[in-house]
């Protein structure tokens, strides 16, 4: 069993580290562990399991509840330039039925309002990417025939286009992992702050201020653009300044994060120390950083030399930084090499 480490809650105890807020994530049910699979089975995912510990589940499965379990598999098929969903087998179109529950699930979920997404790779229904568009006589070639999305992660796609939504394959991958859970993570702190009793001005420039870092780490465009639009908050515009920074820092979370631009926020982080650090601490922390970008140690190598220089030397603002533990540590993800591009 995964639990807060002694060093997350010491963290919160303290108060100089961001609290975590509990997730709200959908997930299809058959990840969950739901016997919703054409055969009656399930196809358990450890790590979504594990973020059973962080996070309230909705699960969903739009095949289930028209076609039943155990049922035939379906796959969609080309026809005259339009999708449809037929039975490997029987060829049966079940496409209406589908859709419509494809419709009705897709709703549920964005009722939800969940931080984030999880998908069923190469499902017909869920999957987001590569799956198969077949011919009409049932052939599939690669690379020569196209793939595509699961008519239901469509639909959420269209409606949201800035909900992170990821596949259990896709997550095995470790800087694709790492850069889901900050996006949700993000959304759920942003979705914790606006529905609170009543924000104010003060507490989205807080909010603000807090996250600085790791819009620097995105986009630095977008993060002039909502320091100037936080400047301007006011009590009387404050419903319209929220609507346009939930827009902003949507997009802003968009853009992936890369080695060069982490080193953009390190730098950006050194020139608070640049004259009080003796000159082997800094040829140590250059050093560290040159390793870092050239992959030969993980981002939480770099995030540890200035945690260490944060205690000998504390600084309000940087201190209270979002960038430094944005998720919980026990969740490991910036300790791989490839979380990192």
């Amino acid at each position: 069993m995964t639990v807060p480490s002694e060093a997350s809650k010491r963290a919160r105890q303290k108060g100089d580290k961001p609290d975590f807020p509990r997730l709200r994530l959908a997930a299809s049910g058959c990840l969950l562990g739901q016997p919703v699979r054409y055969n009656g089975g399930h196809a358990q995912d450890d790590f979504v399991q594990r973020l059973r510990h962080y996070a309230d589940f909705s699960p969903f499965c739009p095949e289930a509840p028209v076609l039943g379990t155990p049922r035939e598999t379906i796959r969609l098929v080309s026809v005259d330039g339009k999708v449809r969903v037929r039975g490997t087998v029987s060829g049966t179109d079940v496409t209406e039925a589908i859709e419509a529950s494809c419709e009705r699930q897709a709703l549920a979920v964005l009722d939800y309002q969940p931080d984030g997404v999880i998908v069923k790779s190469k499902s017909p229904t869920c999957g987001l990417e590569r799956v198969k568009l077949y011919r009409e006589d049932g052939v599939w070639q690669s690379p020569r025939d196209p793939v595509t999305s699961g008519r239901f992660t469509a639909r959420l796609l269209t409606a949201a286009p800035f909900l992170p939504i990821e596949e259990e394959g896709r997550l095995h991958d470790a800087w694709l992992r790492e850069q889901f859970m900050l996006r949700v993570y993000t959304r759920a702190r942003w979705r914790t702050f606006v529905t609170s009793a009543s924000p104010t001005v003060a507490g989205l420039q807080r909010f603000h201020r807090r996250h600085k870092l790791i819009l620097l780490a995105r986009n630095e465009m977008i993060l002039r653009r909502l320091g100037t639009l936080v400047a301007a908050a006011t009590p009387e515009n404050l419903s319209q300044t929220l609507a346009l920074y939930d827009k902003l820092l949507n997009e802003a979370f968009a853009t992936p994060s890369s080695r060069r631009r982490l080193r953009n926020v390190f730098h950006h982080v050194l020139g608070y120390f640049k004259t009080v650090l003796r000159s082997e601490e800094k040829r140590f922390y250059l050093q560290t950083l040159d390793e870092f970008i050239a992959g030969v140690v993980p981002l939480i190598t770099v995030i540890k030399v200035w945690e260490g220089v944060l205690l000998r030397r504390p600084h309000p603002y940087l201190t209270e930084q979002i960038f430094w533990h944005p998720y919980p540590p026990e969740l490991a993800l910036r300790s791989a090499v490839s979380a990192t591009r």
